[in-house]
């Protein structure tokens, strides 16, 4: 599996290169100096750094992101929950802050990749007008598609295969990162803000908060 790596510090890049070698193979663009890649799709995920000269990794990923189906995830200083929220809001599906130890960031990566190769027996579900092709990793309203992230996209799943359940912040960031979290949960809030705007859009609106314990789709979207 191939990773690719965006940063303007050398010594990221070799971190992450030596952290990461071994398990994957990793390809580093020290931006700008370096050309990011035209094909980006025989990657399995992306790491982007986000204060670059030039150019920062927000407008970059903005470009990016129509043409690439794989997880992105921001290296940043920038820990300010605006900046997270921004960052998951542009289409990335995880964020982690510098510094940031080696253990971290081998645990966030190893977390998206078997999220992307979990298998499912039932390759199918239907709630009401919301229908989800687990082969095809696609959810669709009355047979229009709705655009979502991996991270989206998983929250939904989980939600919609499990009616009525109620699930923590913590335990759907254990879900898709595969370790707890203590602390920032703004990334599971704006994935649940960008869910609704998007099924809203739609003339949808499937996810119940239960305020203090967590999240669940209705019930009644199925009757």
């Amino acid at each position: 599996m191939k990773i690719l790596v965006v940063d303007d510090e050398k010594e990221i890049l070799t971190l992450i290169k030596k952290a990461l070698n071994g398990q994957y193979q990793v390809d580093t663009v020290h931006f700008p100096k370096e050309n990011i890649p035209e094909d980006l799709s025989g990657y399995s995920l992306i790491l982007m750094d986000v204060m670059m000269p030039n150019e920062n990794g927000y407008t970059i990923v903005e470009k990016i992101r129509k043409q690439v189906d794989c997880p992105i995830i921001f290296l940043s200083a920038k820990a300010l929950e605006d900046d997270i929220v921004y960052g998951l809001a542009i289409g990335a599906d995880d964020y982690i802050c510098k510094p940031f130890s080696v253990a971290e960031l081998r645990a966030r990566v190893s977390a998206h990749i078997r999220r992307e190769n979990r298998g499912s027996a039932c390759n199918f579900i239907r709630r009401g007008d919301v229908s989800v092709n687990l082969t095809e990793k696609r959810i669709s309203v009355r047979e229009k598609e709705i655009k979502l992230t991996k991270s989206e996209y998983e929250i939904v799943k989980l939600l919609i295969k499990n009616i009525g359940q109620i699930y923590s912040k913590s335990q759907l960031y254990e879900y898709l990162y595969g370790y707890e979290k203590d602390g920032n949960d703004s990334a599971i809030t704006e994935h649940i803000k960008n869910i609704r705007r998007k099924f809203q859009n739609e003339g949808q609106d499937p996810i119940d908060t239960v305020w203090g314990i967590g999240y669940r789709w209705k019930k009644e979207v199925t009757d």
